[in-house]
């Protein structure tokens, strides 16, 4: 999540950290009704600076846990994103972290207050901190959706309930943030009611949840983002982002939905496409059969595999280190560690810098990485990205890359680069497509070309 706009960004403690040209437009647009000239401005940067103070209290605490966040300040407030799943626990800890440093910053501001010489600038940007760090932490306590205290609720329901938790808490959430809201509008604190609309925008889910229990339909399927923030949407990160997609033919798609269902398609492609001497790192088998009992138990047991926890790449994509998500990439021997590294780069809509990055030649090992990125997007039904890749790697990739490009492009409907992919499979030398991967190229439609190609390829594999 993050503005189109433009930001200024640079590094604070060691995270990095963007202030939005919106962030600062909302901001100057607040305190123009009541201030003029440079009180404007200073407001602004009283603003900006309450508000990092608060995303850096829940940098912090996720460093603790090895997590490296990014923070960005933008449109009503700020977000400290990590894209990384903590317990309820941690997840609550963290919640916290941002009202428990801002507000003891206005508690020490207004002891201080007294004693600060009686100059108006001085004053007014004492008052100010107070003001803003002190109300910016209670309202962030609020179990409003979204904020702090909405997260906050939504974690100690799943520490006393477990998994089971979340639907009641959200529930809650939601007709809080209701009540809430319409208590604003009644008070005339409308700029709270604003805010809180503008939360349910981004973040739906207690909203939804609520509106189809009171309605009596079925339960959302919506997941929130790894994100930590004030003041600005931020849900708590019990699952992965989702991040909507459309394919070739204008369905919508989620990078979360197509992890969760190619789990064993990966695996398979895997086996296809990587070389033997890659698939010896692993406890991947490496014989030519591709039926054999070993390769269906090592399947299934990718299939029932706990879902791997990658701190240090959250840290690197959080970063926009590349370069580093690319070394990561090509040493990773774990096929399902894989493809959550390519999911976590979709997420985050790094495909397209990954891809120039290794393009570049940036990287020792790049061609095993784009080989490993090629397999992860087709198999996340990223099939243009897929053949971008596949066209980088080229005849280094062997014949099974060229397979798999063959079956990305059938995919994709591109009869022409099918046919030519296949080509360069048998000029390549041994190809011999899966069921897996006929059954992608199939999905094209009768094609007399490829039929020939396909048939060649069976007749070079019986010869052997």
């Amino acid at each position: 999540m993050s503005s189109p706009l433009p930001s200024f960004r640079f590094s604070l403690f060691g995270f990095p950290v963007s202030i939005g040209v919106d962030f600062l437009l909302i901001a100057a647009i607040l305190a123009i009704q009541a201030r003029t000239g440079i009180y404007i401005a200073e407001w602004v940067v009283v603003v900006a600076a309450s508000i990092l103070v608060h995303e850096l209290g829940h940098a912090f605490a996720l460093r603790r846990y090895h997590i490296n966040p990014e923070i960005r300040l933008w449109g009503m407030g700020g977000l400290t994103v990590y894209g990384f799943v903590l317990p309820p626990r941690k997840s609550l800890l963290v919640s916290l972290a941002g009202p428990a440093v801002g507000v003891p910053v206005a508690i020490v501001v207004m002891v201080v207050k007294p004693w600060l010489p009686s100059i108006e600038p001085l004053q007014i940007v004492a008052t100010d901190l107070i003001y803003i760090n002190l109300f910016w932490g209670v309202l962030n306590l609020l179990p409003i959706s979204g904020l702090d205290g909405g997260n906050s609720v939504i974690s100690i329901f799943e520490m006393w309930m477990g998994d089971r938790g979340r639907r009641p808490a959200l529930i809650l959430v939601g007709i809080c943030s209701v009540v809430i809201a319409i208590v604003a509008v009644v008070t005339g604190f409308i700029l709270l009611a604003i805010v809180i609309g503008f939360f349910a925008l981004m973040n739906p889910e207690a909203y939804l949840i609520l509106w189809r229990s009171i309605s009596g339909g079925s339960r959302s399927s919506i997941a929130p983002g790894a994100v930590r923030g004030s003041y600005a949407p931020q849900p708590k990160p019990a699952r992965p982002t989702l991040v909507k997609r459309e394919d070739k033919r204008g369905h919508d798609r989620s990078v979360v939905q197509a992890v969760a269902g190619s789990r064993r398609a990966f695996g398979e492609t895997y086996l296809d496409t990587m070389p033997a001497a890659d698939l010896a790192r692993t406890d991947a088998p490496t014989g030519a059969d591709g039926a054999d009992e070993s390769r269906d138990a090592f399947l299934d047991e990718l299939e029932s595999r706990p879902k791997p926890l990658l701190p240090d790449v959250a840290g690197m994509i959080a970063r926009r280190d590349d370069p580093a998500v690319g070394r990561r990439l090509a040493v990773e021997a774990d096929p399902l560690a894989v493809l959550e590294i390519v999911a976590r780069l979709a997420e985050a809509k790094r495909i397209s810098q990954m891809l120039s990055t290794l393009r570049r030649g940036e990287i020792e090992d790049g061609n095993v990485a784009l080989l490993k990125l090629q397999i992860g997007l087709h198999s996340l039904g990223r099939f243009e990205e897929s053949l971008t890749a596949a066209s980088m790697i080229g005849r280094a990739g062997g014949p099974m890359s060229a397979v798999l490009e063959a079956r990305s492009a059938a995919r994709a409907g591109d009869r022409k680069r099918t046919a030519a992919a296949l080509e360069r499979a048998l000029n390549l030398g041994e190809a011999a497509p899966s069921e897996a991967a006929l059954g992608d190229i199939v999905r094209l439609g009768p094609d007399p070309r490829v039929a020939e190609l396909l048939n060649r390829m069976r007749s070079a594999g019986r010869g052997r």
